[in-house]
This record gives C-alpha cells, structure tokens and sequence, in this order.
C-alpha cells in the first residue's frame, strides 16, 4: 500500500504550508499515561522488531532519535517496506497526524492520504447520495414536506419550490441521514405524527419528556414512538392523530 503525507494547514503569517529549505520533525512523545508513544502493537512491535533487527518496545533508546523529517514536499511511504511500515504505523495514530482527509483531529498539522482508500469512500458517497437521488425523485410534496419535519424542519408554510430546493439541499449534504430517517425508516409515518403534534401543541415537550395531556407517553422520541405504535395504545394514537389534524 502506498501512502502520502501532506501538510495539511498553511501558515496564517507566511501564506505557505512550509519555507523552502526548512524541515519539520514529527517525533514521539509521552502519552498521558507517562509511556513513550509508538504507534505500535505489541505484535507489530514483535514483528517488525525482528525484521529489522531493532529493538521497538516504548522504552527502546530507538525511540528517543526516531523522527519522521517533513519539508516541503510531500512525503511518499510504501509499506511494503519494512521501515516504511514502521513509518506508517508511527503516523497513523500519531496526535500532529490525521488518518485520512475526514479525520478532524485538533492538533493535526499533516493528514495521511491513502489515495485509493480515499478513492473508494468517495466512490461509496456518490453512489449513496445518486440512490439518495432517485428516491428523492419519487417523493410528492407532501411527502417532502414530511420529510422536512422529520428531519426537525418546518416546512408547512414554505412554498413547493423552497421546499423541494431544501430537502435537496439536504440530501447533497447528507444522503446517508435522510436514508436512515426516510427512505429505510419504517416508523416515519409515527415519528412524523409525533414532530407535527409537537408543533401544534397536541404533545406538549419539555425537555427530552413528551405528554399527552397527563399522561407521558416517552422520555425520548424512541420512547414516544413506542407508545404510540404499541398496539394497546391504538384509541390514543387515534385522538392524537385527529386532534392534530384539526388544528
């Protein structure tokens, strides 16, 4: 496997992500734990120390030299490669180094780039957000605007345009979210009975608490549902349905 390391922030005074012919070292450290951080499991330590004839443990004098050099180009490591393979597994946990480009780890100053691995998530989104799509093209107004309020908007009173503009808006930033709570939501129709009788004051919510009148009916959204759907409860899903209705 061939991965690249790149700097990832470009300096706020200087404008460049690093000056030319200067050199950064990303080095160990000690955890909070008081032990020398190497990336390593204790088999890859068993491993890799073997092949290359090191000593890898935490407490290795290896380690106290051991730095990995960044200038300003991007670092290529191949691990098929025994040292680079030590490298990778260095960086890959590493608090200056982000695993990917969707990891948003705070202290990173450099991000690991599997360009394949980054090729088939992105390959895996688009084929998500394209089923997202077609479903999307299926769905009535109606249907859009109920989708909205499950997903905590209210759309009730926004034109059809807006609302359409929306909910693709939406699914452009987040296929797998309206997946999840519309097209393989088997509860929506409860859910959405619930969202809207929220709004009109049917249930009234405080907090994480939904009631009924006096009765509570869930100390979450999960719970609600339950209660409505539960097949005992069918009289007071029915009141709750045309009492919404009516407003």
């Amino acid at each position: 496997m061939q991965a690249i390391i790149k700097t990832l922030n470009t300096n706020p005074w200087s404008g460049v992500k690093q000056y030319k012919n200067c050199n950064t070292s990303i080095a160990s450290y000690f955890t909070r734990t008081g032990n020398r951080y190497t990336g390593l499991s204790k088999e890859d330590e068993a491993r890799l120390g073997e092949t290359l004839r090191i000593d890898l443990a935490p407490t290795s004098p290896f380690w106290i030299t051991f730095h990995i050099k960044m200038g300003t180009k991007d670092l290529v490591i191949d691990t098929t490669d025994p040292y680079d393979e030590l490298k990778y597994l260095f960086l890959k946990s590493h608090k200056r180094v982000a695993d990917g480009l969707a990891d948003n780890k705070a202290t990173a100053n450099y991000v690991i780039v599997n360009e394949e691995m980054e090729a088939k998530e992105m390959n895996k989104f688009s084929q998500l957000k394209r089923r997202a799509l077609r479903e999307f093209d299926k769905m009535s107004i109606g249907d859009m605007r109920k989708c909205l309020r499950i997903l905590g908007r209210n759309a009730e009173e926004t034109s059809a345009e807006i609302v359409e503009q929306r909910l693709n808006d939406y699914i452009e930033a987040d296929p797998l979210m309206y997946m999840e709570k519309w097209v393989n939501n088997k509860r929506k129709d409860a859910e959405f009975l619930i969202q809207e009788a929220v709004s009109k004051n049917v249930i009234r919510k405080n907090k994480n608490i939904y009631k009924y009148g006096t009765d509570i009916i869930g100390h979450n959204l999960e719970a609600a549902v339950d209660y409505i759907e539960d097949v005992t409860n069918q009289d007071l899903k029915f009141a709750i349905t045309q009492e919404t209705n009516a407003k």
